[in-house]
């Protein structure tokens, strides 16, 4: 069976959401460190429980971080698998990973 060869060009965005300003914080370290490009988008909500108590209002704030892909398969595949397993709970450590590449 002779080998198959795949080429093309991939163009899109990514989308996270997170509530959690400190996790926002990681994945735009561990972006940067890889020089992928991003954007940080914020809605925030706030709730009023009382009207007559607007003071008593509930606000919320919910994160999507929208990242700039392009390039061929081969070269997004790994990136892929790499924010897919992050984004379910591999987590964003620097530090991990560094102490990894060592051993």
């Amino acid at each position: 069976m002779a080998c198959m060869d795949m080429t093309g060009w991939l163009d899109g965005q990514v989308f996270l959401q997170t509530v959690d300003e400190a996790e926002v914080q990681q994945v735009s370290s561990w972006l940067n460190a890889r020089g992928i490009a991003f954007q940080v988008l914020t809605l925030s909500e706030r709730m009023m429980l009382d009207p007559s108590h607007p003071e008593d209002g509930v606000t919320t704030d919910r994160f999507s971080i929208a990242i700039q892909l392009g390039g061929f398969p081969q070269v997004l595949s790994p990136i892929l698998n790499d924010l897919l397993t992050r984004a379910h709970g591999g987590g964003w450590s620097l530090e991990t990973e560094i102490s990894n590449a060592d051993e």
